[in-house]
């Protein structure tokens, strides 16, 4: 039975998320990126070359035990997700800058996540061929935003506008289940690892956040493009990195580090989220 929900429940709950992705998305999203090609090209390489660095510091720096490490590398490797854009959204970022780059990552992370794993894991490849793992990817992650974005697309009425909001909502339930497969799976090692998979996956979604905000320094943007590329370099979709772990890898115990990380990262995007609201109702 836990077999089952590992391979079969996982899957789908991602497949899902990222579906609820595509319902935000429109071929606009993508169009969009030609009007600012500079910033999102920027905030992509923060997010697909940065933060990998940055993960390779923080294993090097803390010495991480293997599963934590391997864990820590799946998460910068993922894409983002809807969630970036809700926070995004809510702590009064660019939402369109924000989608967009969650539009392009979605694209490239198939691909890119299962070739930059293999310099960690050189056995990975011995798990599952290189072909596998890309369609694999596919078949949970883009396909799912390719047809969320037809349906909205084709899609209209208020019917629409409530099954949308149903989506979004019930998205949050399969991350929940994500997290509750990953909890029993790792039920041994949860106690071992629990102090030093948290403080490394905080660290990493923190530095990234700074490394985001760097970036629009560099960019010479304002607050509201900090706080944007802040976010989005340092959110990742934790789910598709327990999915790799978990369904592709064969191994439930590297997953822990990206569940720890999908409920810890919630402290300072909260944390964004709180001080844009308070400002917004001070000045009302």
């Amino acid at each position: 039975m836990s077999q089952t929900m590992l391979t079969v429940a996982l899957p789908i709950a991602l497949a899902w998320m990222m579906y609820c992705v595509g319902l935000t998305l429109s071929t606009a999203d993508f169009k969009r990126v030609g009007q600012y090609p500079g910033r999102v090209f920027m905030g992509l390489l923060a997010q697909l070359l940065g933060l990998p660095l940055l993960a390779y510091i923080i294993i090097t720096l803390f010495a991480l035990p293997e599963p934590v490490a391997i864990g820590l590398w799946l998460l910068a490797l993922a894409p983002g997700g809807a969630s970036s854009n809700a926070i995004t959204h809510m702590s009064g970022g660019d939402s369109a800058l924000s989608i967009s780059m969650t539009a392009v990552s979605s694209l490239i992370i198939p691909f890119s996540l299962p070739l930059m794993l293999l310099l960690v894991v050189p056995d990975a490849q011995l798990v599952f061929p290189l072909k596998t793992a890309i369609l694999q990817l596919t078949a949970v992650t883009l396909v799912p935003v390719l047809l969320g974005m037809v349906t909205r697309h084709w899609a209209k009425g208020d019917w629409f506008a409530r099954f949308s909001h149903f989506a979004g909502r019930s998205s949050l339930g399969a991350l929940f289940l994500t997290v509750i497969v990953t909890v029993a799976a790792n039920a041994g090692v949860f106690h071992q690892l629990f102090s030093v998979a948290s403080v490394a996956a905080l660290s990493l979604c923190v530095t990234g956040m700074l490394l985001g905000a760097f970036v629009a320094k560099m960019l010479r943007g304002d607050k509201v493009l900090a706080k944007t590329l802040a976010i989005e370099v340092g959110v990742q979709n934790a789910g598709t990195a327990i999915f790799v772990a978990v369904v592709q890898l064969q191994r439930p115990e590297l997953a822990l580090t990206p569940l720890l990380y999908g409920l810890l990262m919630n402290l300072p995007a909260f944390g964004l989220i709180y001080v844009y609201q308070r400002r917004k109702l001070a000045s009302a």
